[in-house]
């Protein structure tokens, strides 16, 4: 296996996953987004592959600056009549009414100046050409139309305008009456935000488009079972209940308090992928090693039906010298989940086979990565090209 950390790097990264799962207590999924402050601050983000840090950053975890958040007491929430959407204009393709009832809805807002919002359009466009007439996507922004048109002319990636990148419908929102009614609603304040609207009109799921696509299969299937998920979200607020404690005893290095406080709130809420990862983070950073071997698997298995989290799991593992056949095992059933159609997923699993040195086989999955990216993140392009090298290097050695 390839050795791509020293053991002090090692420690810093894996407290900083630590913090990361911390953190997804807090934000949906742990994904990326951005508010016009932040986007202010830092300007627009690269579309990174990873919703994890690197490993090579030397950036240190702030977990003291994170609060304890009370249970939510948003007005919107899933299993809720979804709210009327005012809009002034579709800019891009046909208008559509929230009362169609034979199709999904999914409302999400962005933004031309957030990054992370940009970064997402191809796999939106990707989900809204898989899904067809089953589901309408709407992409709602507060801009005015000239910003939105301007924005639509401009180079995206590949040679491509953004009015060829983008698949799905966009829309003015209307003195932001659409944005009061579902981003304030239901607490959000940050972009991308999605929102999928069932078939009988009531909310079903909110979040970051980056993890909608599990959910809104099975909501297009008829599977979703929205009690579920509106106890997950339960377990959710509890968890948030405890960020800032429990953040300030993985800062301070106190892992019994934490591990305790982690096991009393499981015993209470019962199994939950989030907690299970954060103690997994925990763990491994106590260098208590055979109760996070133990533990690895059983998260795997919670999360067994979820390709963003097995995604992020394998990535983790590959990259900071875990057990590989966990990571492959994690990464090719995210590429199943896929059915070999999400770049990001496949490029986790070349990054496995790359690790364990297998370079062919990190090759061959790479390049299936570019081929579908399609030259979108320069990241995934970059991977190719070092596994190329490394492999062309090591023939010329022999």
């Amino acid at each position: 296996m390839r050795m791509n950390a020293d053991n002090p790097k090692q420690a810093r990264t894996r407290l900083k996953l630590a913090c990361k799962y911390l953190i997804a207590l807090t934000l949906p999924l742990g994904l990326s987004g951005c508010t016009a402050e932040t986007e202010q601050a830092s300007g627009p983000q690269p579309n990174e592959s990873r919703g994890i840090a690197d490993s090579s950053s030397s950036a240190e975890p702030m977990l003291d600056i994170i609060p304890a958040v009370v249970p939510s007491t948003n007005s919107l929430n899933i299993g809720d009549a979804a709210p009327t959407i005012h809009l002034t204009k579709f800019v891009k393709g046909e208008p559509v009414d929230l009362e169609q009832s034979d199709r999904v809805h999914v409302i999400e807002f962005w933004a031309t100046w957030c990054g992370p919002c940009r970064a997402g359009m191809p796999h939106i466009s990707e989900l809204q050409q898989q899904h067809g007439d089953d589901v309408a996507f709407v992409g709602v922004t507060q801009e005015d139309e000239s910003t939105v048109t301007s924005f639509l002319t401009q180079a995206a990636m590949g040679g491509k305008t953004w009015n060829d990148v983008i698949q799905y419908r966009l829309a003015l929102d209307d003195a932001s009456q659409t944005s009061t009614n579902y981003m304030d609603a239901a607490g959000q304040n940050g972009i991308p935000c999605a929102f999928i609207v069932g078939r009988d009109g009531f909310v079903e799921w909110i979040g970051h488009p980056a993890g909608i696509d599990e959910p809104l299969q099975q909501v297009v299937d008829g599977t979703w079972n929205r009690e579920t998920a509106i106890k997950e979200i339960e377990a959710e607020n509890r968890m948030r209940a405890i960020a800032g404690k429990l953040g300030r005893w993985i800062n301070g290095q106190e892992w019994d308090k934490a591990l305790q406080a982690l096991q009393e709130l499981e015993a209470e809420i019962g199994p939950n992928l989030s907690l299970s990862m954060t103690t997994l983070s925990i763990l491994e950073q106590a260098g208590k090693t055979e109760e996070a071997a133990e533990l690895r698997s059983e998260v795997v298995e919670l999360a067994w039906k979820n390709s963003q989290a097995l995604n992020e799991i394998a990535w983790n593992v590959a990259t900071t010298d875990g057990d590989m056949d966990l990571a492959l095992r994690a990464a090719t059933r995210a590429n199943e989940l896929t059915e070999s159609g999400n770049g990001s997923i496949i490029d986790t699993l070349a990054r496995v086979y790359y690790e364990m040195s297998d370079l062919d086989q990190a090759i061959e999955w790479q390049q299936k990565a570019v081929d579908i990216d399609g030259g979108a993140n320069p990241q995934i392009t970059a991977a190719l090209q070092k596994y190329k090298a490394e492999k062309e290097s090591q023939s010329s050695d022999e």
